[in-house]
């Protein structure tokens, strides 16, 4: 992976984790302001209609609330006068003060971001929550690919979307297995289970239609299942005509339901290879290959990269989009002590339970936070790393975050 690549997606990262931190923000009441200014327009003009929604915002009964929503856009009028024009792809705006824990507790935030595609619609809203969707919408990845895996009895519908599977829906057909009639009693079982096989192949494609061509885009469709039913729904005329030429290959495999997607992705790779997926479990078995035959190349969980890492010698870091890790320190209140950790944000509920001070064991700890994977990435990046990061749709990723801490890195 080239560098110029790397620095790509650790942007599309840092944006997913914003987007996810942001739709957990709520505020007290209709409080924070979601902005998107499309590119070309000018601030000035944007600047004027936050000056009538300023006056319109003075009217609101709430006191507080009323506050709240004319210092967010205060501050956003402020902000906008540290830019000449628009940012190319224009520019987006979250401002507001975030519920706290208690009332009183709320925290005025305000984070400012060029899209990483052209905006192309004005958006001011003022509600309880960021609206995010704009932005959701523009993250999505490029490379969309629809999976079947069927037989004559069932059939299992997904998604592969960047590094991400979605198993949408999966559906039985009520035809009988086999039967030991013989005589009239064959030939007309056989008509009944033409008939089923007939009706389920084509709730197949009104499915194929909905999923693949009305709720999502797909570029081709993989389809696969043991025995010669797939090849006879495809050779029939059962096929949605959107998809006819996006039909990129028919798979042997052995099982229908949701392992049967995981190991069509795994025999139609090739089919798919474009896929994020299909890069991402390369990376990982390549790791694992790695691990087992020089070991001593490899650095496991987060204690053995970050000891890496201080050395300089990263070569490549692996960590999973899934994982956070967190700088946890604290300060004795009876002795003075101070420590730090560096942890799992799934472990930090335990951790700090308990926590006791390593110098006279009390339990009475001033205790401080940290998010600091983005540190860890920059970090890594700053010393030439090249950075690998991991969805979670495969078992490999989740091995990755359950057996390796979510972070493996390659050293020099």
């Amino acid at each position: 992976m080239k560098l110029e690549e790397t620095a790509e997606k650790l942007d599309e990262y840092r944006l997913e984790r914003l987007v996810k931190e942001l739709k957990k923000k709520s505020g007290r009441g209709t409080e924070l302001v979601s902005l998107y200014i499309p590119a070309g327009r000018q601030l000035s003009d944007i600047t004027a209609l936050l000056r009538e929604e300023y006056s319109t915002a003075s009217n609101i009964k709430d006191r507080t609330t009323r506050h709240h929503v004319l210092e967010a856009l205060t501050t956003i009028m402020q902000r906008l006068k540290l830019f000449r024009m628009t940012p190319p792809n224009g520019l987006i705006v979250f401002c507001g003060y975030v519920a706290g824990d208690k009332p009183g507790s709320e925290v005025l935030e305000v984070h400012l971001l060029e899209p990483p595609k052209p905006l192309s619609q004005y958006l001011y809203r003022c509600d309880s929550r960021f609206h995010t969707e704009i932005l959701e919408r523009m993250l999505e990845k490029g490379h969309v690919y629809g999976l079947i895996a069927m037989d004559k009895e069932e059939a299992t519908f997904a998604i592969v979307r960047g590094g991400d599977i979605e198993i949408l829906e999966s559906i039985t057909s009520g035809v009988p297995g086999k039967h030991k009639s013989g005589g009239q009693s064959a030939r007309r079982f056989e008509r009944i289970i033409e008939v089923l096989t007939n009706e389920f192949f084509h709730r197949i494609s009104e499915r194929m239609k909905r999923y693949f061509v009305d709720e999502n885009h797909v570029e081709g469709v993989l389809i696969g299942g043991p025995g010669p039913t797939k090849n006879d729904f495809v050779d029939g005329d059962y096929i949605p005509y959107e998809l006819k030429n996006k039909i990129l290959g028919i798979v042997d495999i052995g099982y229908t339901d949701e392992s049967g997607i995981r190991e069509l992705i795994e025999k139609g790779k090739e089919y798919i290879k474009e896929s994020e997926l299909v890069k991402e479990r390369e990376i990982i078995n390549n790791v694992l290959e790695l691990i087992s035959k020089e070991p001593e190349h490899v650095a496991i969980g987060i204690k053995e990269v970050m000891t890496k890492l201080n050395e300089g010698r990263i070569q490549e870091l692996v960590i999973s989009k899934d994982v956070t890790f967190l700088k946890v320190s604290y300060v004795c209140n009876d002795c003075g002590y101070s420590n730090f950790s560096i942890i799992d944000a799934r472990d930090a509920y335990m951790f700090k339970l308990n926590l006791k001070c390593e110098s006279c064991g009390s339990t009475n700890l001033n205790i401080v936070e940290e998010d600091i994977t983005d540190n860890i990435i920059n970090d890594a990046k700053k010393q030439g790393a090249i950075i690998h990061m991991i969805s979670g749709g495969l078992d490999e990723a989740e091995m990755l975050r359950n057996a390796f801490n979510g972070v493996v890195a390659i050293l020099r």
